[in-house]
C-alpha cells in the first residue's frame, strides 16, 4: 500500500477511536447520573442554535434522521423539548428546548466537559488550540 493511503487508514480510525473514547467517557458520566447520552447533544444544539428544524439538528448532532425522530419523540414526551410550526413556513415543524430541557443542560453540562477535559488531559491548552483548528479545518472544506 502507499504510504498516503495507510496515512488516511491510520487518521480514519484514530479518529473514530477518538470519537469512541469522547463518546464513551461522557456516556458513563451520564448514566451515573440516570441520564441518557443520547439527550445531551440534541439538547445542547437547541439550546446553542435556539428551534430548529429536525434535519437541521441531524446534521449538527451527526445523528441518523430516523433516529432522531424517535428520539425527539422520547424528549418531547418527557417535555425536554417541544414541536412547533415554522413562522416562516407554516408546512414546517421547528423543534425547541422547553424550560425543562434547558434546566437540564446547564444541570448536566458541566459533568460532559469535565468528561472532555479528562478525556484531553494528555494534551496542554496550546494542543488543544491546534487540534481544535485543524478540525475546523477539515470541516471548512465540506461546510
Amino acid at each position: 500500500m502507499q504510504p498516503s493511503v495507510l496515512l488516511a487508514e491510520e487518521l480514519y480510525r484514530l479518529v473514530i477511536r477518538t470519537k469512541k473514547l469522547l463518546w464513551r467517557t461522557a456516556s458513563r458520566t451520564l448514566e451515573a447520573n440516570g441520564e441518557s447520552i443520547f439527550t445531551w447533544p440534541i439538547l445542547n444544539c437547541l439550546v446553542r442554535n435556539g428551534p430548529s428544524a429536525q434535519r437541521d439538528i441531524a446534521e449538527s448532532t451527526g445523528q441518523h434522521p430516523a433516529g432522531l425522530s424517535r428520539l425527539i419523540e422520547e424528549l418531547e414526551t418527557k417535555k425536554l423539548i417541544r414541536r412547533k410550526v415554522d413562522r416562516n413556513d407554516r408546512r414546517r415543524q421547528v423543534v425547541e428546548a422547553t424550560a425543562k430541557g434547558r434546566a437540564w443542560i446547564e444541570e448536566q453540562t458541566p459533568a460532559i466537559y469535565a468528561a472532555v477535559d479528562q478525556v484531553m488531559s494528555g494534551l496542554d491548552d496550546e494542543e488543544r488550540r491546534t487540534m481544535r483548528a485543524l478540525l475546523l479545518k477539515l470541516l471548512a472544506q465540506v461546510e
